[in-house]
């Protein structure tokens, strides 16, 4: 039996900083943290799947960390930080290595548990690290903002963007022959482009739809470009088709990328009413609200509303 794990995210993650896909500044900045060997507390915000995980991995691979991963989004509350993270964070490690504390999805903690965190970043800083993942970082306390350097790794320059998308391709094409699968070169393109920067989920969605050691033209329908082009032909439909057979994709993920696919096709008053639309319905996912026939309400509003170019 192959001893290589079966998905690819999991196979292909990055082990140093220089394998990970980001942007210049975010590269060299960590780069600098392992020539130095130190590293101050870190916040790392923006979208799912652009790397945040998987450069913090890196980088205390690289230092040879002793590691304590631990998702906020199962632990979000002020026991597991009194208990798992101040036992491992106030004792030191047997091997004389420093201790680091990766916190993922930090902005699902309670205020009381970030306050509990304050307090530890302060009380162990001799000898442990903390770093904190996020999507929203505006949820995460002031006081904790002010103990950490910040890393911003939404990528909103369209240069930035395709440069990244460009090292993207070289690295799946590369998978995709070391793994004998057959594909055209022109969608593989295309649906790179649209789901750039989320390098998660499109090496999943790439390996999902390998049909017998062939990449299916039919990926090109999970792409937000393609509910773009229903919305503007106005085949409602279509539309609502597509996000039911589509709803296993984190909401957010979709939103993210319909606004980004949407931007080249809107007249300069489109783009202000596409704005309106999603800060309203941004508003309705985060409340809890079935997020298919929310994301379809969305959709058919920019359908009614927005004037396309």
């Amino acid at each position: 039996m192959s001893d290589k794990k079966f998905l690819w995210v999991e196979h292909y993650s990055p082990s140093t900083i220089s394998d990970c896909i980001l942007p210049k500044q975010i590269r060299d900045a960590f780069n600098g943290y392992v020539e130095e060997g130190e590293f101050p507390n870190l916040i790392l915000a923006g979208p799912a799947g652009v790397g945040k995980t998987s450069v913090s991995r890196a980088l205390c691979q690289e230092l040879d960390v002793d590691l304590l991963f631990v998702n906020a989004s199962n632990n979000r509350g002020i026991d597991e930080v009194r208990t798992t993270l101040t036992t491992f964070a106030s004792s030191s490690s047997l091997f004389g290595k420093k201790k680091v504390v990766l916190l993922d999805e930090a902005d699902n903690l309670t205020p009381d548990a970030q306050k509990a965190m304050r307090a530890m970043i302060e009380e162990f800083q001799s000898h442990c690290r903390f770093i904190l993942t996020c999507n929203y970082p505006h949820n995460i306390i002031d006081a904790i903002h002010s103990r950490c350097t910040v890393f911003d790794f939404a990528v909103n320059s369209p240069q930035v963007r395709k440069e990244l998308s460009g090292l993207f391709l070289k690295r799946v094409v590369g998978i995709l022959k070391e793994n004998q699968v057959e594909f055209n070169p022109e969608v593989l393109v295309k649906f790179v482009v649209s789901k750039a920067p989320d390098w998660r989920g499109t090496m999943n969605a790439l390996q999902g739809n390998i049909k017998a050691g062939k990449l299916s033209d039919d990926i090109l329908g999970v792409s937000a470009e393609a509910v773009v082009e229903f919305i503007k032909a106005k085949r409602w439909t279509d539309v609502r088709d597509w996000m039911f057979e589509n709803s296993a994709l984190h909401p957010r993920q979709v939103e993210r990328e319909l606004y980004s696919a949407l931007q080249p096709h809107l007249t300069d008053q489109g783009k202000v009413s596409a704005t309106l639309a999603f800060g309203e319905y941004s508003h309705k996912l985060g409340l809890g609200a079935d997020p298919v026939i929310t994301l379809l309400a969305l959709a058919t509003t920019l359908m009614m509303e927005c004037d396309f170019a």
